[in-house]
């Protein structure tokens, strides 16, 4: 497996990467769908369209369970899908070996940050609840910045703010806006299989790594 020397940083994706947020967004789907007199859907359905943001997500659930335009219906589904869904997102739980991953990154003295595009009122309600932002040095949400992944922006400002060179990070992610995001910014690109990568192969000659398990980055950062 390809080792990685002169490594002083970690970012993050949130979803499908630290963390299963697909059942409290199958949740707050349904009971938009539910409101607007549309036929909920079923969870791996919902889970394919997650990975490109909240309003691709509404749109997608609104023309699968109907044969509506979307955009007619989509400022009433959008305001209704956060009113749920602040309700259950810190209730989202990490993958199983998150946790010890970060610990053991912590331990190695590199600087890890989550960066996601994930509004900052969803993304730091489920770090705090599930404790995990004790060992993130950084927490960079799609509204810290201007532009989201899979604009390089958060990634540069994420190095910036951990007096980080691009080629002293590693970009971790399940998506192509990870992918994208990292080698526009210089980053290394380490991919995850276990996501959500909304139901598209994220094979990539831009991934310097795919790894099976996050627990690999130990092994895999000199």
């Amino acid at each position: 497996m390809k080792k990685f020397t002169n490594i002083k940083g970690v970012f993050f994706d949130l979803d499908g990467t630290l963390f299963d947020t697909a059942p409290e967004l199958s949740f707050a789907t349904n009971k938009m769908l539910k409101d607007i007199d549309l036929q909920g859907l079923e969870s791996n359905v919902i889970k394919s369209f997650i990975g490109k943001g909240a309003d691709n997500l509404v749109r997608k659930s609104i023309s699968y369970s109907s044969n509506k335009n979307p955009e007619v219906l989509f400022k009433k589904a959008r305001k209704l899908f956060d009113k749920y869904y602040i309700l259950k997102a810190a209730q989202s739980l990490p993958y199983d070996g998150v946790k010890e991953t970060l610990i053991k990154l912590k331990k190695k003295k590199l600087s890890l940050a989550c960066v996601t595009n994930k509004p900052e009122i969803y993304t730091h309600a489920i770090l705090k609840k599930s404790g995990l932002i004790a060992y993130l040095d950084l927490v960079v949400s799609g509204d810290t910045v201007s532009k989201k992944k899979p604009d390089p922006m958060p990634l540069h400002y994420s190095c910036d703010k951990l007096e980080l060179e691009p080629k002293e990070a590693i970009m971790v992610g399940d998506s192509c806006n990870d992918i994208e995001a990292g080698f526009s910014a210089g980053t290394y690109v380490v991919t995850v299989p276990y996501g959500y990568q909304y139901g598209e192969s994220i094979e990539s000659d831009k991934v310097d790594l795919a790894i099976e398990n996050l627990n690999d980055l130990v092994t895999i950062i000199n």
